[in-house]
């Protein structure tokens, strides 16, 4: 399955060549890889640098590596966090604003939608309106994490109803990085009540099966939510700037530069 390597980046091929197993079917989830005295003989090198591999592979997401006398390095499913995470690394020094999450979400959401309006079931319908009642409830209750928690899962859903994963996997990190902007700029109650009432009237066109509507609706609402986190950065600007000797380095914003 694996051939000997010879580079100056030795434990790099040893990662391709996994990887490339792994996309290519011949190993699954599940599979052990054969045992490490095994390994350095198949790719000509020593332990430390098929250790630094596996290593690096266990990072990526694709082996766990056990212990013990039953363990070895097995391949395993990449997780939805991790892969959203090492691309959120990326885009921590790209200088995002909340202009590009809104332009991504409105190229995505819309057509997203659309294609739930399609494919959506009773019961998918029955998850929508459970969460708007849970919605309500933390709104009501000034649970704040609970409400934003909520908002982005609406999203999800709408997504999973598709059933395209590459579909699921975008709108998860773009949905991920709004929960990253509103716990930056803090949006208040009125914020939350403004989004649940957007939420009502997506759900309403999606239990009525029109998808012009439903497309009106996602478009109403993602330019919505973009104005009024946008009014919420301004207003944190202007408390920034009554408070000059703050702690820059404390306020500053992780992944989105703001400028609107």
């Amino acid at each position: 399955m694996f051939d000997s390597v010879k580079s100056n980046k030795i434990s790099q091929h040893i990662i391709d060549q996994i990887r490339n197993a792994i996309f290519d079917g011949r190993l699954k989830p599940g599979d052990k890889l054969p045992f490490e005295r095994e390994l350095i003989e198949k790719f000509k090198v020593s332990k430390a640098t098929l250790r630094e591999a596996l290593r690096s592979l266990e990072v990526l997401g694709f082996l766990e590596i056990r212990k013990g006398v039953s363990g070895g390095a097995f391949v395993i499913e990449v997780d939805m966090t991790k892969a959203r995470d090492s691309f959120k690394n990326f885009l921590l020094f790209k200088n995002l604003s909340l202009k590009d999450l809104s332009e991504v979400r409105l190229l995505l959401e819309p057509y997203i939608a659309e294609k739930a309006t399609l494919a959506i079931t009773q019961e998918d319908l029955s998850r929508l309106e459970k969460l708007i009642k849970e919605s309500e409830h933390a709104i009501k209750n000034d649970m704040a994490f609970e409400s934003r928690k909520d908002e982005i899962e609406f999203h999800r859903i709408i997504a999973s109803i598709t059933g395209n994963p590459i579909l699921m996997f975008i709108l998860d990190f773009v949905e991920n990085l709004l929960i990253d902007t509103k716990a930056i700029l803090k949006p208040g109650k009125e914020f939350s009540s403004k989004v649940l009432k957007a939420h009502k009237r997506i759900y309403n066109a999606l239990l009525e099966k029109n998808v012009k509507k439903v497309h009106e609706e996602m478009v109403r609402h993602i330019r919505e939510v973009e104005k009024d986190l946008l009014a919420a950065h301004k207003e944190r600007r202007i408390e920034e700037h009554k408070f000059d000797r703050v702690d820059r380095k404390k306020e500053s914003i992780p992944i989105f530069s703001m400028r609107g």
